[in-house]
């Protein structure tokens, strides 16, 4: 019974993380980066996602605390910063800027707020919370596992990139920029609704 309840948040937590969806935004952000430099930016997203997820699961209620941060607030801050590369996206413009320092892609934006964001990690804060503070081997497995899925579907992105060429590459760019752009604005519109209720 509690096998399947551990498949259950992995796949919830997957579908919340959603590698899938970042994908393009991958691809756009590591444009004109070599092959062997995007599979480490994919690696380095892999890994600062799971520290991110590791770090919410052990203390980050304690940290959101002392620093007196309010989820709503830290979901409107994300939800800035994804919609900032969405109109990107949505524009046309290529990721040039992060091509002098392509590492810096793989902590913000690709994961953080794009994997690790709000969501991801007040769903992580819940489940460390959940057992009055013993660690559970099956979460830590969890996160791993779901770090694992984000690297190997990273991956997939060059020859996602090959089979769709450049005209698709950006047609499905654009696609997921507006998206993305569109989630941007529910998640600002439900932090405000959650902290103003009157709204």
């Amino acid at each position: 019974m509690k096998i399947s309840s551990d498949v259950t948040t992995l796949v919830a937590l997957f579908a919340i993380v959603s590698p899938i969806t970042s994908i393009p935004v991958f691809l756009n952000l590591t444009g004109g980066v070599t092959k062997e430099k995007r599979r480490v930016i994919a690696l380095q997203t892999a890994l600062v996602s799971a520290l991110t997820l590791f770090v919410a699961y052990f203390v980050g209620d304690i940290i959101l605390k002392l620093l007196n941060i309010q989820m709503d607030a830290f979901r409107i801050a994300g939800a800035l910063v994804i919609g900032a590369i969405a109109w990107h996206m949505v524009m046309g413009k290529t990721g040039n800027v992060f091509q002098a320092s392509a590492s810096s892609a793989a902590v913000v934006p690709l994961a953080i707020p794009m994997m690790a964001g709000p969501g991801a990690i007040a769903t992580v804060i819940a489940i460390g919370s959940a057992d009055r503070g013993i660690v559970r081997i099956a979460d830590v497995i969890i996160i791993l596992v779901l770090s694992l899925l984000t690297f190997i579907l990273l991956l997939a992105a060059e020859p996602i990139e090959r089979i769709l060429g450049d005209q698709g590459l950006m047609v499905l760019t654009r696609i997921f920029g507006l998206l993305l752009l569109a989630i941007a604005v529910s998640t600002v519109m439900s932090a405000l609704t959650s902290a103003f209720p009157g709204l």
